[in-house]
């Protein structure tokens, strides 16, 4: 099981809860492999070449689906190239802003930033990854004008938002959760339609902004020409895997809630995820550098 990104991340998370059950459904060992660099790129590539059985497959990260988003020169093409086998899991962002400013609520930042446009900074961890395009999302519905102000990684940008040099960012409850627990940032919202169980006394985003919804998510995907009977003996393995109490709690160690599905579900999400990406990205005017 591929993952295009580093151990203790969101999809190398996603990848051993799954695979510390699978074997015992299977009958055969399974080997989180991480290729992580560029945002998935190395793994997804790697995807194309695997023979179409069954015994490679891949945690595939929303942050992959927005970097085919701007159809760069990639050296694969999700719709083309893969197949949905299971929508794993699902996990809200976090509204993260200074302790010292004045908004306590999203409802407050939105005016604090409607009668400032374009003089409130928001961090993210490069230009078009996926807390910018999720911040670009926001500020839309949110009618408002905000700067952006790219890092190399989430860490760097979260620490300026503790500082007060930035005023916003949107992160995954991974790179999120500890700084708001060191009392170092305020979290306004979570990105979710209902309150998450990891911060249930932090209101849902669409308790302001009724209807938006913000979501990581990770999905197994196969080689687009895995055989159907192939795809869907794993899907139902992963579906049994997610009913584990044991795999609900390691999987809630990232904020993320358990999915499952047929393969059906996840190549529909993944059609339409990727449009409302390309919508985003084209209005907002987003290059990549």
């Amino acid at each position: 099981m591929l993952t295009g990104f580093i151990a203790g991340g969101g999809s190398d998370i996603a990848a051993r809860a799954v695979s510390m059950k699978l074997p015992d459904i299977l009958g055969q060992s399974v080997v989180v492999d991480n290729r992580p660099g560029a945002t998935g790129a190395i793994a997804g590539e790697m995807m194309t070449k695997a023979q179409p059985d069954g015994y490679t497959v891949m945690m595939l990260a929303v942050a992959q689906l927005v970097a085919n988003a701007f159809e760069d020169k990639l050296p694969y093409d999700i719709e083309r190239d893969f197949a949905g086998v299971s929508y794993v899991a699902r996990n809200p962002y976090l509204v993260e802003v200074p302790v010292a400013l004045p908004a306590r609520t999203v409802r407050e930042f939105i005016d604090l930033a409607k009668a400032q446009p374009a003089k409130l900074n928001y961090g993210s961890s490069g230009i078009g990854g996926s807390n910018h395009v999720v911040t670009e999302i926001f500020a839309s519905a949110a009618g408002i004008k905000l700067t952006h102000v790219p890092y190399k990684g989430p860490t760097a940008a979260l620490a300026d938002v503790a500082s007060g040099q930035l005023q916003l960012a949107i992160a995954s409850i991974t790179s999120g959760l500890p700084l708001a627990r060191a009392g170092k940032v305020r979290v306004l919202a979570v990105t979710s339609l209902t309150r998450s169980k990891v911060l249930p006394e932090v209101p849902a985003l669409a308790e302001t902004l009724p209807g938006l919804e913000l979501m990581g998510w990770y999905g197994v995907v196969a080689p687009k020409r895995t055989p159907a009977p192939v795809a869907n003996r794993l899907s139902k393995a992963i579906d049994d895997v997610l009913r584990s109490q044991e795999v609900k709690d390691r999987l809630m160690t990232d904020g993320s809630e358990a999915v499952g599905g047929v393969p059906a579900v996840l190549d529909k999400h993944m059609r339409s995820e990727l449009a409302r990406l390309r919508k985003v990205i084209k209005e907002a005017g987003i290059r990549r550098e």
